[in-house]
């Protein structure tokens, strides 16, 4: 496996995790960076690390351009460089009807909230042919707002019932979360403290974004940022804000020079680090995760254990983009026309799942190597594959329908054509028999 997901019960988990160990060994979490302050985590992209050039596995690669099903939803995958393709032609800025008909093409690769979405583009599209993804989800952002605010009410009156057991300290901070959330919820603006390791992290995702497929130029601009964003204290107070703003300054003279001038997430990360070091409002969406972590941080000192986890346990009943089809389309609302095309391919995306995790000693071998989603791969993390029988049990017919794909491109030649033995079949077939500790055994007989 490639990557750790934090999901809502291993995020939640972390933090009481993070609280106990605090009280009980303070010298280890006296560092200014135990919960990463929680205001460095507002508006954080959710970002997902899948790397597609795992050693050894190009040969698998190569496969994933002829509609294989993940091994564990039977989803059938896009391939990474059709995504590619996609955000070089600008396919995510033109009309909804044109990201439709290439979107079509892959009718048994949407499912979810993802499907669901491509049907609301579709339905307005049929009546505004001319609208873009963004346009569409601008108009009907207020529709969803309201909507997912109704979803939210609940859990919130409850913090705030809870929060008349805090001691006063705690609960003005509590209600001054609150109202800030508040503001967020009906887009007004806010004063959000400038955070060093926020603006690094979104830099560190700008540049993974441009650095597929981008010129050297392109490539060389963002060295040199990131190169200067090294130079910001970690820390913001009266004798290292000026240094800041003047470090900010020399980036914004960098890009307003380079061949990345007109890049959207450069300006405005860029433009909001400046009025939040001038402490100025700016209008920054809600966010579930980064409303749980500034909770976390408020109540982290909270003497009284299980008040605080039962904040947290609360908190973390906020619809999520997963189960809320409100919180979903508003997650896609603010973000740029090629986020949105990214983040609605995303989840269906073909990746290299290692069958025997790489934490376990799973070796970098095609017989060690699967197509999986990218949703599934995070979703699986580093499971023991019998565990993950119980948590997928049509993974094994999935698993059928993958060699029934693989032996009918064998018989089409195309194993052949790309050097690919066919034994990587086989090889894969008897992987699975072992690591399901004999409970699935897949049919070759056609191969």
């Amino acid at each position: 496996m490639k990557i750790r997901a934090i999901t809502s019960n291993n995020f939640y988990q972390g933090l009481i995790y993070e609280k106990k160990n605090k009280d009980n060994y303070p010298e280890v979490y006296a560092a200014p960076n135990k919960i990463k302050e929680a205001s460095t985590l507002r508006s954080m992209p959710v970002h997902y690390p899948i790397s597609f050039g795992i050693q050894n596995s190009s040969k698998l690669r190569i496969l994933f351009g002829f509609d294989l099903p993940c091994i564990y939803s039977g989803v059938i995958m896009i391939d990474p460089k059709q995504l590619t393709r996609w955000q070089k032609g600008h396919l995510f800025n033109r009309s909804a009807k044109d990201v439709l008909s290439e979107l079509d093409k892959y009718p048994d690769s949407f499912v979810g909230m993802e499907k669901r979405f491509i049907e609301l583009i579709r339905e307005r599209s049929d009546m505004h042919p001319e609208m873009t993804m963004k346009d569409i989800l601008n108009e009907v952002r207020p529709i969803y707002a309201r909507r997912l605010r109704k979803e939210q009410y609940p859990v919130f009156q409850e913090l705030i019932e809870l929060s008349h057991h805090l001691p006063n300290e705690y609960r003005k901070g509590c209600e001054m979360l609150m109202e800030d959330t508040k503001r967020r919820l009906y887009d007004k603006p806010v004063v959000v403290p400038f955070s060093a390791y926020e603006f690094k992290y979104k830099l560190a995702k700008i540049r993974d974004d441009i650095s597929n497929g981008s010129d050297k130029k392109s490539k060389k601009v963002m060295a040199k940022l990131i190169k200067e964003s090294k130079r910001l204290a970690n820390t913001t107070n009266s004798s290292t804000i000026e240094k800041q703003k003047e470090v900010i300054r020399f980036m914004e003279i960098i890009l307003k020079k380079s061949v990345l001038k007109d890049n959207f997430q450069l300006q405005k990360l860029i433009q909001d680090s400046k009025a939040r070091l001038n402490q100025e409002e700016i209008f920054t969406p809600f966010t579930r995760k980064s409303f749980i972590y500034d909770l976390a941080k408020l109540l982290q000192d909270l003497p009284d254990e299980k008040l605080y986890e039962k904040f947290i346990m609360i908190a973390s009943k906020l619809p999520t983009s997963q189960e809320s089809f409100s919180a979903y389309v508003m997650k896609l609302a603010h973000e740029q026309p090629d986020k949105i095309g990214h983040r609605l391919v995303w989840p269906s995306l073909a990746s290299v799942e290692h069958l025997l995790p790489r934490s376990d000693g799973g070796p970098d071998l095609m017989s060690n190597f699967a197509g999986a989603t990218t949703r599934e791969n995070s979703t699986r993390k580093s499971i023991k594959f019998v565990q993950q029988l119980k948590c997928r049990p049509d993974t094994p017919k999935y698993c059928q329908m993958y060699v029934d794909r693989l032996i009918e491109l064998n018989h089409q030649g195309v194993f052949a054509r790309h050097g690919i033995s066919p034994t990587y079949i086989t090889d894969f077939a008897n992987t699975i028999y072992k690591l399901s500790e004999h409970r699935v055994k897949l049919d070759t007989s056609k191969l």
